[in-house]
């Protein structure tokens, strides 16, 4: 048999708030809980879950080594299967952590002890190579708060990396301004060029409903004037989209999806728009997909007639007089009317094509696919694990990663996520490790050695 360990090695999608579990959180609190800041935490908790928290009486209770105390406090941080297909849910859970997180970096001015402790646990889990992705949540507002955060997390990770352990950093760029962002790391890089070979990409993260793929182009096409000007501190893209996207069509979402790859995304993360068999989406929520913006129907239309032979070729039907009879009407509406449509079964079976249709376009582009099990069952909606999408990825030839995004909030690290697969797959782990390969291949600064 085939040693997993291949795969339970490398993780390239975590997030570097994600990876501390419930454990790692007392320990961190214990001595500053009643200090905190918990505002953002009680605010959100209670929006998306309509009960308003005490984190003091939470985190007193949970240390006072009471077993009811841990299982409450555990069951306001970790995300859990009646979370599911809620980002807003999983945002206020996450929040607990970016509290304590902000009080140790702008109270203690310690947040480097939190990073080291991240690392080292995967050190200790078997990890070789980690890409860490983080966010700074006020890059335009805080321009120097976001250089020197992430400068400190860059640190600690180049610190970090020896004795056979690699860790790898990626900076999340807000989707409302990106080019702001991306100048913010090109100065950062200036500033310490000697953490260039660390940093090694860019991500797009946390809401992406609202955030078209094309209001990044702008963004794509700098980057890659700027690769090519400078290759030995290029930067790649990895982007998270197709997760949750309940505002739009399933046609739209499988675009967001191409149109990420299209642009020049590495990898995308989750893409869960392309594996989910369509009449499941429309289950996970009352109502999901029925509507979409007139502007989103627009850019449907645009892609259909621009990939209409190419789709018809995969037993897509493109009315083109049809489209552009609507289009006309559409160009006549405001961009924020909302276009509302029906599912039929012809219909379906046409956005499974269209399935099919990105997945081979994925192949010709080189794109990878992180596909997170856990994470995609307790935000992105996937009922259960015979319908995740994992299946129809695996089937495909599609480049292929698994990755455990959040592994301490979902309470599953790299290596479980790779047995789940394994158990609920149906392939044992030789044939895996045959379809997935290293996943090594796949990690960031590639471009830097052409």
């Amino acid at each position: 048999m085939a040693d997993l360990r291949i795969l339970k090695g490398c993780e390239l999608h975590c997030h570097l708030g994600g990876c501390i579990y419930a454990e790692d959180l007392l320990e961190l609190g214990k001595d500053v809980y009643k200090e905190v800041d918990w505002g953002l935490f009680v605010n959100g908790y209670e929006e998306a879950f309509a009960a308003r928290p005490d984190p003091v009486a939470l985190f007193k209770d949970a240390l006072s080594g009471r077993s009811d105390g841990l299982r409450r406090f555990r069951r306001h941080y970790i995300i859990e299967e009646a979370d599911s297909a809620s980002f807003e849910r999983f945002q206020a859970k996450f929040n607990l952590i970016i509290c304590l997180y902000r009080h140790w970096r702008k109270v203690l001015h310690r947040e480097e002890e939190i990073v080291r402790r991240i690392v080292e646990r995967h050190r200790a889990e078997g990890l070789d190579y980690v890409e860490y992705r983080a966010m700074y949540s006020y890059a335009v507002k805080d321009p120097e708060g976001f250089i020197n955060s992430h400068r400190r997390n860059a640190r600690v990770m180049q610190e970090a990396s020896r004795d056979g352990f690699e860790a790898r950093y990626v900076i999340s760029l807000p989707r409302r301004a990106p080019l702001e962002g991306y100048a913010l790391v090109e100065r950062l890089f200036d500033e310490s060029p000697d953490l260039i070979p660390t940093i090694v990409g860019l991500d797009f993260c946390f809401f992406e409903e609202g955030y078209p793929p094309k209001t990044l182009r702008p963004l794509f096409e700098r980057l890659d004037r700027d690769n090519r000007l400078n290759p030995e501190r290029a930067l790649q893209v990895v982007y998270h989209v197709g997760e949750v996207y309940f505002d739009k069509s399933l046609e739209s979402a499988i675009r967001w999806c191409h149109e990420a790859a299209e642009m020049g995304a590495s990898r995308l993360g989750h893409a869960i728009a392309l594996g989910l068999d369509p009449e499941t989406a429309l289950t996970r929520r009352r109502e999901a997909h029925q509507e979409e913006l007139a502007s989103e129907r627009v850019d449907q239309i645009a892609y259909d007639l621009r990939y209409g032979d190419a789709l018809q070729s995969y037993g897509v039907n493109i009315d083109r007089p049809a489209l552009q009879r609507e289009l006309s009407a559409l160009r006549q509406r405001p961009a924020a009317a909302r276009v509302r449509s029906t599912y039929t079964r012809e219909r379906l079976e046409e956005i499974r094509r269209r399935q099919d249709f990105v997945l081979d376009r994925l192949v010709e582009l080189g794109t990878v696919i992180e596909s997170c099990p856990t994470s995609n069952l307790r935000i992105g909606g996937v009922p259960e694990a015979s319908r995740h999408p994992l299946h129809r990825f695996l089937d495909s030839t599609v480049k292929l990663a698994i990755g455990a995004d959040d592994p301490g909030i979902f309470n599953s690290p790299l290596a479980a996520e790779v047995d789940w697969v394994v158990e609920n797959t149906g392939m044992d782990s030789d044939a895996l490790v045959l379809r997935l390969g290293d996943p090594r291949r796949f990690r960031l600064g590639n471009l830097r050695a052409q």
